[in-house]
């Protein structure tokens, strides 16, 4: 049951990363657009400059309460561990066992 629930766990991790490596690669692949900032941070209003600048200046300057996204899309690796270990144990006390042939 031990083994179960490892593969099930380590399985559930990489499942679990796979949002987590999509926008890290959309981030890193996203075209530098020159736009215009209209945020909340006055003297720079009207001000060109890139889109990821403009965006950590919301960051930045906005109380917002979507700014822990990445803190919730760092921890779906470890929820998908946790869904993998509870499903393996779960199928562990219904009498699924590994064996080798």
């Amino acid at each position: 049951m031990r083994t179960l629930i490892v593969i099930l766990a380590v399985l559930g991790f990489v499942v679990g990363g796979i949002p987590l490596v999509g926008s890290l690669i959309d981030v890193m692949t996203s075209p530098d657009e020159t736009i215009v900032y209209q945020g909340s941070y006055v003297p720079l209003r009207g001000v060109q400059m890139a889109r990821d600048y403009e965006s950590s200046l919301n960051i930045a300057f906005d109380a917002r309460s979507d700014n822990p996204r990445w803190l919730v899309l760092a921890c779906y690796p470890l929820i998908g561990a946790a869904l993998g270990a509870l499903t393996a144990a779960v199928l562990g006390r219904i009498g699924w066992r590994l064996t080798r042939a």
